[in-house]
């Protein structure tokens, strides 16, 4: 009964793993262009956030809040504020 627990565990922290591995250039990449667009309309990140569609909102939303893309977007995060200190 334990070899199934850590099987599924194993099996877990790959999938974790990799998802994280996956998801942090395109959290990278999602951060620079929000970036980008906050410096071109010259306004602050709740008027970017206002002036968004709903279904811009949403996706945002879930690709921030995602359980498990959080390592992925703290990872992103920390790689984005190192390059561009």
């Amino acid at each position: 009964m334990d070899s199934v627990f850590v099987i599924l565990g194993s099996i877990f922290a790959f999938l974790f793993i990799v998802s994280t591995a996956i998801m942090t250039p395109i959290q990278y990449r999602y951060i620079k262009e929000m970036k980008k667009l906050k410096e071109e309309q010259k306004l602050s990140q709740n008027e970017v956030f206002e002036k968004m569609p709903v279904q811009e909102e949403v996706l945002h939303m879930n690709l921030q809040s995602n359980v498990l893309f959080i390592p992925a977007s703290i990872l992103a995060g920390l790689i984005y504020k190192y390059r561009y200190r």
